[in-house]
């Protein structure tokens, strides 16, 4: 039983599925999958500022402080994050399936940037992805001009897991964007880094696949095809009419931007990495000039479980 189209790397479509329990003996159940919103993520350049909160500081201290330069010769940024579990669907009772919850019944602030050490700190942050040297080099990023085409066209790949579709580089895993000429496509960068970030912590797991299906796995990286990007702040996203996408830069100076003539995205939520002249430029940009220094993005899930008998 699946809701929504599965994406790549998804279990597949079956009768049955079977799981453990605490004995080690083999329960049946029936296998669900489906998109459902379970995460906020909001990106800031004002240190504890909260946007979903009603715009309320957490804290009274500037420590920290990001900044969002969009000047043509040094388009660089710097943003702090807030990671909110937001389990809409449970929330509402319109979906309560203990075998595919993740605990959470709540709206709850889970994790802070201005609170990690290795977040403004490129060196430092090295200590948790090595892997950063491998990624940072001119061959990688000809390697992610693909998953950027791919991914704009709806056609996301697991195997272009150091990538970040067409909104930059996933490597260093801090909140330093450069170059960032697109604010957009920085807080949707932001975003994306924050989920590796969390899934090498151990504080994001895996939910698509076989073997997730009884229990979500730790996965050292980002399962890129898990997740979906919905934003909601400044602008909420919206269908538009179709646009010409430019051709990408292959030094990554042109975030957001990918090959090719592509319609205008005009579903609920768009694959990470997708072009932002897909489901942003259409529109306005999603963004008011001069006014927005804070975007939340809405993170949509896909969820491979197994419904057993007693619901456990």
């Amino acid at each position: 039983m699946s809701s929504g189209n599965a994406p790549a790397g998804a279990a597949s479509v079956g009768p049955f599925c079977m799981c453990s329990d605490n004995l080690g003996c083999l329960i049946f159940g029936i296998p669900k999958a489906h998109w459902q919103p379970t995460r906020l993520n909001e990106v800031v350049t004002t240190p504890w500022c909260s946007p979903s909160l009603g715009g309320i500081k957490l804290q009274d201290t500037l420590t920290g402080l990001g900044y969002n330069n969009t000047e043509e010769d040094n388009p660089t940024a710097f943003y702090q994050y807030h990671y909110f579990a937001y389990p809409i669907m449970t929330m509402l009772d319109m979906l309560v399936m203990p075998s595919c919850g993740d605990g959470y019944v709540d709206f709850d602030l889970m994790y802070l940037s201005e609170v990690d050490p290795l977040w403004n700190d490129d060196l430092m942050s090295l200590m948790l992805n090595p892997e950063a040297i491998v990624f940072g080099n001119p061959a990688a990023i000809a390697w992610c001009i693909t998953d950027c085409v791919l991914t704009t066209a709806d056609m996301q790949q697991e195997e272009f897991y150091g990538c970040l579709g067409c909104d930059g580089l996933l490597y260093p895993l801090t909140g330093n964007i450069n170059p960032q000429p697109d604010p957009v496509a920085g807080s949707s960068l932001i975003t994306q880094r924050v989920l590796a970030s969390l899934h090498r912590k151990g504080l994001a797991k895996k939910t698509i696949g076989e073997d997730a299906m009884c229990k979500p796995e730790y996965f050292p990286t980002i399962p890129r095809s898990q997740y979906r990007f919905s934003m909601l702040y400044p602008v909420p996203e919206a269908s538009s009419e179709p646009v010409s996408i430019v051709n990408p830069s292959t030094d990554g100076t042109n975030a957001g931007s990918a090959g090719g003539e592509q319609e205008v995205y005009d579903q609920c939520c768009h694959p990470m990495g997708m072009s932002t002249s897909r489901w942003c430029t259409p529109t306005g940009g999603r963004t008011r000039p001069g006014m927005d220094s804070a975007y939340v993005y809405l993170i949509w899930n896909y969820r491979d479980c197994c419904i057993i008998s007693s619901g456990e």
